[in-house]
């Protein structure tokens, strides 16, 4: 075979994919702000957050060849990134967007606050591995020692999990090995500090017992030995504060360590994961007793998206004889199954993201709606769809002047604005006050669905002013035709939405993450 051959088809995939390539490698890169980036959130997450940082840059490339040569402007989105504050606070927004790092705070929190026993099958080799340190699972001698021995087990039962994920050959494992070591080393000198510790706090109030003749067991008269103004009372007083103080510190560094590692251990079921539930139980078989996850942004979004998809394709189907598409066909199809999700997924998600984020998109403490909140949410839709509403104007337009299809094409943005609208209205927990789920769905779906109807009216009136290319779709249409083949599908399908899925995410929505935690090293539980 000639080398020709080869050469001239892998150039041809270069000169059309190279460029953009180089582009998503550049923010990929990016988007990756501390070690680990990904094991912060759930994957579908992390991807969705990705995309939409990486999507503006990308879309500019896409208009960027028509006049500077590709090589150019792969140089000039690279130093795009040298702008101040803009595509950081960028990054920021989309890392937010995608959990980064609330999704790992969060579930150590849960971690943190669950409850916690020790699995049968990990007793007997928990038992093995502490014996050989010197320390007995069963023993009580010393004063508050269940509060170590509760802290102690838990730590080793982490260690235990976390060294056979390293030795099945786990990728987060792996990428994070010196941290891994650290806590390694860690532990291994805290084991040996907690049978130092409680041997000793177990011989000083043994000792002060038995010189004192009071009774193993007789707590209160051990406490009331500090009153008494003898010498020896005062030795004794010292000797019982110097062991109380040895069994804080170790708790203290016994405290610090496992926040350490509950965070270590909600990276590597998040990075192992797709779900969030499966790492919820993949963290359960160490022995946590974590309650079911209420549903996620994650799973409305899915539904939503899939719904919007199948529904805009039976509709195209449906109305292939009535409705023709203005300009390029096979765009106009595209843009109808592709823009038509986008809305309710950016949307949803905006939406989502502010109520659980800020307090200016949640009702007041009197009970009243953020107005301005639910009027102005849509802006950030209108952004973020702009850019891929103006490359769907550019491909399924090219006869027509660019500029003039952009600029009439602007009140389309009306309706990712007025979708966004309905929704933050929605979510609210006041919106239909205490009535019974049944009446607030049926009411939600009557708003959505009426909602998108006077919208589609809105842009059908301006479309007779200012006329819209896109909206040509109508010019040709009978009255009759244009109700069974827009009005009704439009309403239905909000009514739908609404109905449905509202209600699912107003229930996500309502639920308050942790928005920063701080991150102690390991480092601090070695003293």
């Amino acid at each position: 075979m000639p080398l020709a051959d080869v050469v001239d088809p892998l150039n041809a995939i270069l000169e059309s994919f190279g460029g953009p390539l180089l582009v998503v490698l550049f923010y990929w890169f990016r988007f990756h702000t501390m070690k680990g980036t990904r094991s912060f959130t759930t994957r579908p997450l992390f991807l969705f957050g990705l995309a939409v940082f990486i999507t503006p840059f990308l879309v500019t490339y896409a208009f960027l060849p028509d006049k500077l040569s590709p090589l150019a402007a792969v140089w000039l989105l690279m130093f795009a990134w040298l702008i101040p504050v803009a595509p950081k606070a960028w990054r920021k927004f989309c890392q937010e967007l995608a959990g980064i790092p609330v999704r790992a705070f969060a579930l150590r929190d849960a971690l943190a606050a669950s409850p916690f026993q020790v699995a049968p099958d990990d007793m007997q080799s928990l038992q093995r591995k502490l014996s050989r340190v010197g320390y007995q699972v069963d023993d009580f001698r010393a004063t508050q020692s269940t509060a170590i021995q509760s802290r102690f087990l838990k730590i080793s039962a982490l260690m235990l999990h976390l060294e056979r994920w390293a030795a099945e050959h786990d990728a987060f494992m792996e990428r994070n090995s010196d941290l891994y070591a650290e806590l390694l080393a860690v532990y291994d000198s805290l084991c040996f500090r907690t049978v130092r510790v409680l041997k000793s706090s177990a011989e000083i109030y043994g000792a002060i017992m038995e010189d004192s003749q009071v009774e193993p067991d007789d707590w209160q008269a051990l406490d009331q030995l500090s009153t008494r103004h003898s010498a020896v009372s005062q030795l004794q007083l010292a000797a019982q504060t110097a062991a109380g103080c040895m069994l804080e510190d170790l708790r203290k560094d016994m405290d610090s360590l496992l926040n350490n590692l509950l965070l270590f251990a909600a990276r590597a079921a998040l990075a192992g994961e797709w779900t969030f539930a499966r790492s919820r139980k993949r963290l359960g078989a160490i022995g946590f007793v974590l309650e079911p996850a209420p549903p996620g942004i994650v799973k409305v979004v899915a539904v939503v998206a899939a719904f919007a998809f199948v529904w805009c394709l039976a509709w195209l189907l449906g109305s292939g004889k009535v409705v023709h598409m203005p300009g390029d066909q096979y765009v106009g199809m595209m843009r109808t199954l592709l823009m038509t999700p986008l809305y309710l997924i950016v949307n949803f998600w905006l939406v989502y993201y502010f109520k659980r984020q800020y307090a200016f998109a949640n009702e007041t403490i009197f009970g009243r709606l953020p107005v301005g909140f639910i009027l102005t949410i849509g802006l950030w839709s209108a952004l973020i769809l702009f850019p891929i509403q103006a490359a769907f104007d550019f491909y399924q337009f090219p006869q027509k002047p660019y500029l003039d299809v952009v600029l009439h094409e602007l009140p389309l943005l009306t309706f990712p604005w007025g979708i966004a609208a309905m929704a933050a209205l929605l979510v609210q927990d006041s919106t239909w006050g205490r009535r019974s789920r049944k009446t607030r769905r049926m009411r939600d779906g009557l708003v959505f669905g009426g909602g998108m109807t006077v919208l589609l009216w809105v842009l059908l009136g301006i479309h007779q002013v200012s006329p819209m290319p896109v909206m040509e779709v109508v010019d040709n249409v009978s009255g009759w035709a244009f109700f069974w083949s827009f009005v009704l599908p439009t309403f239905a399908f909000g009514f739908i939405i609404g109905y449905a899925l509202i209600a699912w995410l107003r229930e996500a929505a309502a639920r308050v993450p942790v928005r920063s935690a701080p991150l102690a090293t390991a480092s601090l539980a070695s003293a």
